[in-house]
Order: structure tokens, then C-alpha cells, then sequence
């Protein structure tokens, strides 16, 4: 195949370009935790969430939607978004799988990444050869048709609370099979994130995407629902508001936001089969001395530190970094929610690869290395003295178990029965062995107008619950709003006649950033200074700010209080801001 150079076409609009904006406050490098899950949204009383249908506005995986979208035409899109190439949607689809074969690879596919590249290793770590997966490469056939969608998944959880984009917004494409026993099963999961097309609104800039996937919930022809998916997805919903699926939504934009995934299961006749392998890559434009053309380009799974790190006995300086570096995240993984414990895994420690099969070794399951050391040892002793200095009652090893349950292989089985230790307790949720959306439709074909691919139970009872409180509230949250923090002291000695500083505090609380670009201020309503952000200074929803001012005493004895009102361009909100001073005599 022959590219030609030429730019990269349909070079993202501003409002695409949104990527760029300040860094996530809240984002982890977690593929399934942070942004919203992070905030007090899923402790607001939300009336929406109660509105909401999980399996029309989450996660939607009957047979009547997701069997008008095809493979096919996802990747046609991809290309003509790509511009003049010379790659077909065909090629771009083997691509992907190309990078499981030893180079060189297909002959019309030149220059891409390849399994055995860096001696088989990706990010220092082992990347194994799949040749079973790797034959969808061949140009001898068609793999893009052998593709269908089993489920559309709303991550809307995933905003970061700056807004610096909306969620990421999910299809699960999974290879067909006629039947149970047919074990030649693969998957791949397009993830794409969606800018905010007004960041300088912060996360307010996304409730268009929010409430969209919320009227899905209302709307009960399967005609409507189906335009508004394809909206969603295809076409964007508005001027601004880009389709999900783009060329730039899955690792190619300044933060690298989004990816794919693919979840590998082919096998060959009734032998040792190979392990259930979950691996990521970015789709990124590449040029060279032939053009300009789009990539799948394999990168670390996230939040999946390598196994063996867990090793005490490991003295590799990468291992002992690591260990040095989970110990300062011990507070966020015993945080006794099973939707909200988290951690934060720098890519430099994460694997290249993740299997969710235990009996293919110890390396992906860091409970076994974890204990491969006998006890005590200065790893167990260092997560016992932090976990004590918290004042938790975990152990070292649920603290490992709740790390194993966040990376790949433990999200698909590997943590199945696992202790986690305080209200999560014993990992209780079935999980459809290995993926939490099935290939096989319920009932079995021919489909019915009831069918619909299931979901595990690990989606159904826990995580569609929290999504779903964490969607309503949002979209129940005011556009503005505020709470103000009482002064300590209450009332503030100041001597009469001379200057004095005081401060307020207040909490943005509603879903609008608070900047002077935005014209937020704090207005006075009797003479004092108005208090006023800095420029450039922005205030998040979650986020609060200490107002500093200084001003000059009364003369007359007793108690004043200065009041002011939060205001956006002359628009009043939230409640009154205050703070009383008790006047006093000036020294003689």
C-alpha cells in the first residue's frame, strides 16, 4: 500500500481542540475509576437518578439497537475522517491485529507496530506473540464483518471535574460465535472521549451530552432512540458537539485521552488453550517517508502495575520504586466503598499486557507475589504502619487485593471471591466469565424483541447503580450554585478606625467554573470591597476559595457585618456571603 503525504484532514475544529485545556483535576490513569466518582454526587438526593432506565441511558445491549450499528461502519467513518490516506477501512481494522505477529506483518501493512518489537517488551515489560489473534491480519479474508456490537456503554463518570472533557463513551464489539461451545472468542472495545464543547463553562459545558444520554430513558419508540444514538455517536449531536466516534477521540489529541482495547480469547482445536489476554492501544497518525496514516499503536494497560512488582523480594529498582510509591496510596484504595477505591499507578510502572486467567502463572495476580515473601517483611510492615497511621482496619494483603481488583485481569475474574476487606467484603459478584457484556444473545438466537445481550451482575447490582446516581445528580445540580464556609472565629475582633484583614470562605457547588473571564465576583452590598478573582484563577465544581480582603474598621463601637453576593455577570447566586467584626476601642 502506497500513502501519500498530505495533511491530516479534518484537523480537529476549536471546539475538538478542547482537549488541551487545563489538566484533569480529578483524573486518575485509571481506564474505570476517577472524575465524578471522586466527588460528592454520589451522596446528593438526586429525583432524576430515580427516572433513569440503566439499560436505555448506561449500558444498552439489546438486539434491537446494537444491530444496526456495524463494525464496518465505524471504521468507514474513521477513515474519512483520516482524509486521503490510501488505507481502507478493511486495512486500518487488520491493523489492529497485525500488531499481534513478529514483523514484518501483512505486506500492505508497512511500518507499523509489531509483538516483537524491543524483543518482545513493551514499556520494559513482556509483550507475547498472538498469532491466533494475529491472523485477522490476513488479507485473505474479511475480519471487519465477522464483528458485532454487543453493547453501547455511557461513562459519563469518567469527566473529570474540570470538565476538560465529557466521559468516555463506549462499543463492545465482539467476534461472532454460532454457538457456546465454540471457543475462538475475541473482543475489542473502542473508548472514546469526548471534549466539552464550552471548557471555559468547566463541567457545565457537558450537560448536553448528559442530558442526551438521559433522554434515552424517556423515549420509547426504538425508532427515536436509535437517531438519538446515532447522533450521539455518528453525527454529533449539535453544532459543537462532535459524534463519539472520530478520528481524534481515541488517543490522538493533546492530553492522549481515549483508547481501544481487546479483550483475546482464539483458540485452536482442544489443547492448551491460550490465556485470556487484555491488552490497549492509542490510534494515532503516523508519517513517514512514504505518508501520513493512522495507527493502532500498543501502550501499557492501565492501573496495571507489573505482577512481580508486588514481590518483596524483587530488588529490581523499578519493583522497590513501585512499592515505595503504593505505600502513598494506601488511603485511597481503603476507602470503604467498593464503586470509589482507587489508586494512581504512574505509566512508567505498568504492565504491557494482562491476563485474567490465575493458571497461566503467578505474574498478573499480585496477591500470589505478594506473599511470595514470607512475613514480616518491610513491604507488609510499611503498608500495616500506614494503614494504622489512617486508622484502618485493613490488612496489607486486602490493601493488594483491592490494587489486583482495579487492573484489567482482576476486573475479568481474576479477583473472583477475593477479600477486600471492610463493607466491600468478600468480591461477591458473578462476573460472565471473563467480560462483563456476553457475546451470546439471551435468549439464543433467533432473536426476539426481548433480546439483548446480558451483562454480569457485577454491572447490573453495583456498578449501573452508582453510574446512575452519579448521572442524575449531576444533571440535578444547579447551574450555579454555592456554600459558604462559617468564619473561625465567627465574629472577628477589630479595633475601631483602623485596617484590619478578613477573610470568607465559599464552596463552588454548582456545575459552572468560577473565573473572571466568566465575570464571577462577589458583589458588596454595603460599601466594602468587592472580592474578586484573580485572572486566570479558575474555581471548580467541588472546589472552594478563600476570599482575602482588607478594609478599614468603623468607628463606632459594636458589631457590623459586611455582606456580599456571589454574582455571574450580574446574575446573583448561591446564598449571602458574611462575616461580622466586633468593633473595639483603638489603643490610647
Amino acid at each position: 500500500m502506497q500513502t501519500r503525504r498530505i495533511p491530516w484532514l479534518h484537523t480537529l475544529s476549536a471546539s475538538l481542540l478542547l482537549l488541551q485545556a487545563a489538566p484533569c483535576l480529578a483524573q486518575s490513569l485509571h481506564s474505570e475509576r476517577g472524575g465524578l466518582q471522586s466527588t460528592d454526587l454520589v451522596h446528593r438526593p438526586s429525583l432524576t437518578s430515580t427516572t433513569l432506565d440503566p439499560l436505555r441511558s448506561l449500558a444498552i445491549s439489546d438486539h434491537a439497537t446494537v444491530s444496526t450499528i456495524t463494525a464496518r461502519r465505524v471504521f468507514d467513518q474513521l477513515i474519512r475522517q483520516a482524509g486521503d490516506t490510501g488505507l481502507t477501512s478493511d486495512q486500518l481494522f487488520r491493523q489492529l491485529w497485525d500488531t499481534q505477529n513478529p514483523a514484518p506483518g501483512q505486506p500492505d501493512l508497512p511500518g507499523g507496530p509489531h509483538c516483537s518489537d524491543n524483543g518482545n517488551t513493551l514499556n520494559g515489560a513482556p509483550y507475547v506473540c498472538r498469532p491466533l489473534e494475529g491472523a485477522d491480519a490476513s488479507a485473505q479474508s474479511v475480519p471487519l464483518d465477522r464483528y458485532i456490537l454487543v453493547g453501547l456503554f455511557n461513562r459519563f463518570d469518567l469527566a473529570p471535574v474540570d470538565g476538560a472533557h465529557c466521559g468516555e463513551y463506549r462499543m463492545s464489539f465482539a467476534r461472532f460465535v454460532a454457538a457456546p461451545q465454540v471457543r475462538s472468542r475475541n473482543r475489542f472495545i473502542l473508548e472514546g472521549v469526548l471534549p466539552n464543547p464550552a471548557p471555559e463553562l468547566g463541567l457545565e459545558g457537558c450537560r448536553p451530552v448528559a442530558q442526551a444520554w438521559a433522554r434515552l430513558s424517556t423515549l420509547e419508540d426504538l425508532t427515536q432512540r436509535q437517531a438519538l444514538l446515532n447522533a450521539l455517536f455518528f453525527e454529533g449531536l449539535a453544532p459543537g458537539i462532535p459524534p463519539v466516534i472520530h478520528i481524534s477521540h481515541y488517543g490522538d489529541n493533546p492530553s492522549g485521552a481515549g483508547q481501544v482495547r481487546t479483550n483475546m480469547f482464539m483458540q485452536q482445536g482442544v489443547g492448551a488453550p491460550n490465556p485470556w489476554m487484555l491488552r490497549e492501544f492509542k490510534l494515532k497518525h503516523q508519517c513517514d517517508a512514504t505518508g501520513c496514516t493512522p495507527r493502532f499503536i500498543p501502550v501499557t494497560v492501565k492501573s496495571t502495575p507489573r505482577g512481580d512488582f508486588f514481590n518483596p523480594l524483587n530488588t529490581n529498582p523499578l519493583a522497590v520504586g513501585f512499592r515505595d510509591h503504593f505505600i502513598t496510596q494506601v488511603a485511597s484504595l481503603a476507602v470503604d466503598d467498593f464503586n470509589r477505591f482507587n489508586y494512581a499507578v504512574p505509566d512508567v510502572y505498568n504492565a504491557a499486557q494482562s491476563s485474567s486467567m490465575p493458571s497461566f502463572g503467578s505474574v498478573d495476580n499480585f496477591l500470589v507475589e505478594f506473599n511470595k515473601a514470607a512475613t514480616p517483611n518491610a513491604f507488609s510492615d510499611a503498608l500495616q504502619a500506614e494503614l494504622q497511621r489512617i486508622g484502618s482496619t485493613l490488612t496489607p494483603h486486602q490493601v493488594v487485593a483491592r490494587a489486583q481488583l482495579l487492573s484489567c485481569g482482576g476486573c475479568h475474574d481474576l479477583s473472583r471471591g477475593t477479600d477486600l476487606g471492610g463493607t466491600p467484603g468478600i468480591v461477591p459478584i458473578d462476573f460472565k466469565r471473563f467480560v462483563q457484556v456476553d457475546d451470546l444473545l439471551s435468549p439464543l438466537p433467533p432473536p426476539g424483541p426481548d433480546s439483548r445481550y446480558a451483562l454480569s451482575t457485577s454491572l447490573t447490582t453495583a456498578f449501573l447503580p452508582f453510574r446512575q446516581q452519579l448521572l442524575g445528580a449531576f444533571l440535578d445540580t444547579p447551574v450555579l450554585d454555592a456554600t459558604v464556609s462559617a468564619p473561625d472565629p465567627q465574629v472577628l475582633h477589630v479595633q475601631a478606625g483602623q485596617p484590619f484583614r478578613g477573610t470568607v470562605q465559599v464552596a463552588n457547588t454548582g456545575t459552572t467554573a468560577w473565573s473572571a473571564a466568566q465575570g464571577v465576583r462577589a458583589t458588596s452590598l454595603d460599601g466594602a470591597a468587592d472580592l474578586t478573582l484573580a485572572p486566570g484563577e479558575v474555581i471548580h465544581f467541588g472546589q472552594g476559595k478563600t476570599f482575602d480582603f482588607t478594609h478599614t474598621a468603623p468607628t463606632s463601637l459594636g458589631q457590623t457585618t459586611y455582606r456580599w453576593r456571589l454574582q455571574r455577570n450580574g446574575l446573583a447566586f448561591g446564598p449571602e456571603v458574611s462575616l461580622t467584626v466586633e468593633v473595639q476601642p483603638a489603643p490610647r
